[in-house]
């Protein structure tokens, strides 16, 4: 597959690796406006020259034959770049979120409709082998139905960039991650969602990066989520803290350790058992992208193509809208269907 990959840069740099390691891809353009971005992404590739490098992406678009685009620029360009290469008629791959407003998501969603073409957002936490597992245990029935769910995510965090500069940086640059984990967890959809937003007075961010909100989910299911990208200290890994609760059990999730409860008659647990992480065919973005790849050559849909995605992130818009309103706000409308 020849691939244009469009932000190199900073988390960029990833997909340059991504890209490198896959014998399947040819990467034949670099798309950056930074030009050490793409001096440096030329070296990590091991391109020594042999792919030409531009500055904007309707040059490359116009210069170099192409099957594919890798978008990991900032979440504000998505839109301009992903439909660009969708109506050039190639696919896509874009790093989360989708975009920056559920207005730029819908837009998104309709070029692929309208093209036909195959568009797939990275929700790489899906592949890790922790969340992996625990999506296996609750597909099996390890626990039997869901009925709540609670997620701890507090992590001190120094970004700078874009991120100390938005509105709200964790919910929506962030929380898009765990929003997708609770969907491909639980195997529901979301519902509605209320919940509140602040900012600490020792957070460097401009925007609210702490936030408590509560989702219900297509069978009743709530969902607590609390998190916050100021925390004063480091109390998990990038997962969250999980406890996922059903009619048979709990499943535990702490720091990289998985624990499955049976539970009796009155609440009573009568076994507690450690879960060894099983990993998945292929680690997060590489994961992403072998599925991609497969999805395009046999005509089926990626696990996180947009219509799928479109549900997860109208999860984000959702819940700044209620943090906003203070009110209980509708996750789906009938364009995020």
């Amino acid at each position: 597959m020849k691939v244009i990959h469009v932000g190199v840069g900073g988390f960029g740099k990833q997909w340059v690796r991504v890209l490198r390691s896959s014998r399947k891809v040819r990467v034949v353009a670099l798309v950056d406006v930074s030009e050490p971005a793409l001096a440096a992404a030329r070296e990590a590739g091991g391109y020594n020259g042999r792919v030409p490098c531009f500055t904007s992406l309707q040059e490359a678009l116009r210069a170099v034959p192409a099957d594919a685009l890798v978008c990991s620029t900032p979440p504000d360009f998505h839109r301009e770049q992903v439909v660009a290469a969708l109506r050039a008629g190639l696919h896509a791959v874009s790093e989360k979120p989708m975009a920056n407003t559920l207005a730029d998501c819908k837009a998104m969603l309709r070029a692929a409709r309208e093209t036909g073409n195959t568009y797939v957002v990275s929700q790489n936490y899906r592949y890790r082998p922790e969340m992996w597992t625990i999506a296996e245990l609750v597909r099996k029935g390890g626990i039997g139905a869901i009925g709540q769910v609670r997620i701890d995510f507090h992590k001190g965090v120094a970004f700078g960039g874009f991120r100390a500069e938005m509105e709200y940086p964790l919910l929506i640059d962030m929380s898009i991650h765990h929003f997708d984990l609770i969907r491909f967890v639980t195997g529901l959809d979301p519902v509605s969602v209320q919940g509140t937003a602040w900012n600490p007075a020792w957070s460097h961010y401009k925007g609210d990066c702490s936030s408590s909100v509560v989702f219900e989910l297509s069978n009743g299911c709530r969902v607590v989520y609390d998190a916050s990208w100021c925390a004063q200290g480091d109390y998990c890994d990038w997962n969250g803290n999980w406890q996922i609760e059903g009619t048979k059990g709990t499943i535990l999730y702490r720091n990289g350790e998985i624990r499955l409860l049976k539970v009796g008659p009155r609440y009573k647990v009568e076994s507690s058992e450690t879960m060894a992480p099983k990993p998945p065919p292929a680690d997060s973005q590489h994961f992403v992208l072998a599925d991609f790849m497969r999805a395009v050559k046999n005509g089926r849909r990626p696990k996180t193509d947009v219509y799928d995605n479109i549900k997860s992130v109208a999860m984000v818009f959702a819940a700044v809208k209620a943090v906003k309103t203070g009110r209980k706000v509708a996750v789906l409308d009938k364009d995020s269907r």
